[in-house]
């Protein structure tokens, strides 16, 4: 019987495993030269000091919050090769105009992994790119900006109208931005596809790196940790 009811097996274990080699690939990158990207030094001194811990101790710090940052990226790129190989939905692939698109549903989306992955600059952009692709390529679609985790737990679909010097983007009955759970709901069909997928993944992720399933599944705090994130309808 097949862990989810949205997706392969197949290619779950295939997008896990890709998602567990960049976060690897990005922490050997870290540990080789933690210094590729310029540390603030006054940032270190200051935060040193109120932590009243050495630079060797901070750094320690550091090199986690690097490896997280790079992360983030590749966990949204997860989400995107999930829905991607959803029944009916397509992945466009690195550089994409959108993320992924449905045909039948007439639905392009944008996926994000985080809903403050985007600066003001960056949600004009992606406003502009998808307003662009349901005027003129997708006509008839409606986009969504995803938030996969959200801001605040409880669900939203609202229109995404970024404000540029405080002019704000005309707003859209066919450009939207949602929360991931709904949106997961949206695209399987199932109403729980997210809380599947999460409670899916101990299972997977006990086989590609040989660690305990009881290690990520006795402890109720992962639970927790989704409830804090998601208010179920």
């Amino acid at each position: 019987m097949a862990l989810l009811p949205f997706i392969t097996d197949e290619k779950l274990y295939e997008f896990t495993k890709e998602l567990v080699d960049a976060a690897l690939k990005g922490e050997a990158k870290v540990e080789k030269n933690p210094y590729v990207n310029v540390i603030d030094p006054f940032s270190a001194l200051i935060d040193s000091a109120r932590q009243n811990i050495t630079l060797s101790e901070w750094m320690v710090q550091e090199k986690s919050r690097q490896i997280q940052k790079s992360f983030q990226n590749a966990v949204g790129d997860f989400h995107q090769h999930i829905l991607g190989a959803v029944p009916g939905w397509e992945d466009a692939g690195d550089g994409g105009s959108y993320d992924v698109m449905s045909a039948r549903k007439k639905v392009i989306a944008e996926v994000k992994n985080k809903y403050n992955t985007m600066n003001s600059g960056a949600q004009l952009a992606v406003y502009d790119k998808l307003a662009s692709w349901i005027d003129y390529g997708k006509t008839g679609y409606t986009a969504y900006v995803v938030d996969v985790v959200p801001k605040n737990p409880k669900p939203y679909c609202l229109p995404f109208t970024p404000s540029e010097r405080k002019v704000r983007r005309q707003t859209r009955e066919n450009l939207l931005r949602i929360d991931g759970r709904s949106f997961y709901s949206l695209a399987t069909g199932h109403k729980d596809a997210l809380d599947q997928l999460y409670n899916a993944l101990p299972k997977v992720l006990e086989e590609i790196l040989g660690v305990r399933d009881e290690k990520l599944t006795s402890s109720t705090e992962f639970d927790q940790l989704f409830e804090k994130a998601y208010i179920k309808k």
